[in-house]
Order: C-alpha cells, then sequence, then structure tokens
C-alpha cells in the first residue's frame, strides 16, 4: 500500500517549468500537432486519409518552402524526386493524443478521421484564424492529393 501512495504522490507532485534556450521538438509540441493533424483531415475529402497522407501533408504543409515546392510538384513543374516527405514522430504522437481526446477516429487501423469533436475543433481553428498559412495550403490541395498520388510521390515516381 505504502508502494501506491508513494506511486501517487510521484505523479501529482510538484513541478517546476525552466525556461530552456532552445526552441521544443515538434514531437514534443503536443497542442500544435493535434491542431495541425486535425486540419490535415479537415482537407481531405471525407475529412479522413490515410496514415502516410496525413504524414505527407503534414510534414509538407510546415513551412512556406515545402509549401512551394509541393504546388510545383503537384503543378508538374518539379519532380517529384525533389520533395524529401519525412515520416515524422510528432504526427504519430499527436494522432495518439488526438485519439485519447476524442477528436479523431481510427478506421481499419491504417486511416484517420475527424470526430464530431474534431470537426468542431476545425472550425475553431478556422474561426480563431491559427494556422492561417498551413490551412490555406491544406484547402488548396488537400482534396487533389490523392492516395495514389501520395503513394507516387512518396516513391519518388511520376504520377
Amino acid at each position: 500500500m505504502a508502494d501506491i501512495k508513494t506511486f501517487r504522490s510521484v505523479l501529482t507532485g510538484d513541478f517546476t517549468v525552466t525556461a530552456r534556450p532552445a526552441p521544443i521538438p515538434g514531437d514534443l509540441r503536443v497542442w500544435w500537432g493535434q491542431s495541425l493533424l486535425i486540419m490535415v483531415l479537415a482537407s481531405a475529402r471525407g475529412q479522413r486519409c490515410s496514415i502516410q497522407k496525413v504524414h505527407f501533408l503534414a510534414h509538407l504543409s510546415r513551412t512556406g518552402d515545402l509549401r512551394d515546392k509541393t504546388r510545383e510538384v503537384l503543378a508538374r513543374k518539379r519532380d517529384p524526386i525533389e520533395l524529401a516527405v519525412r515520416i515524422e514522430p510528432w504526427v504519430n504522437r499527436a494522432a495518439a493524443f488526438a485519439k485519447a481526446n476524442g477528436i479523431v477516429e481510427v478506421r481499419d487501423g491504417k486511416a484517420l478521421a475527424l470526430s464530431g469533436q474534431g470537426k468542431a475543433a476545425a472550425e475553431a481553428i478556422r474561426k480563431a484564424g491559427l494556422l492561417a498559412e498551413e490551412t490555406a495550403f491544406l484547402d488548396e490541395v488537400g482534396k487533389l492529393v490523392t492516395e495514389k498520388v501520395v503513394d507516387s510521390i512518396m516513391k519518388m515516381e511520376s504520377f
């Protein structure tokens, strides 16, 4: 019984927050990751897509340079080989937290879909003007980027 009390005190005990000189890594920015995940799914057909497509859109929507390169690849002005799409650990972590928070649902073990709560969160993000550049990009390309296109680009093949 003493072990349970000790364990509980460790979990609920005092903690401090210390300013750090470096930014927090993406995989530890839980709310940012969930917000971007929500907007990725909100931009997809039927507000659902495969895990691979989530990684694809989440990675390529992060910076202006990646967004511009993606637009050019989709317009066939650049080769898909010029997009080095990364599978980011923060996407998986954000998906796990979003599922636990009831924001997304897992379909067939390989796709994510927005729940009713997730759809409401997407609207709130839009209304507040958060992630405006990312959201504009995702709205522009989200429904154009099919699973087949994602698969081809991930394999660095023409589509």
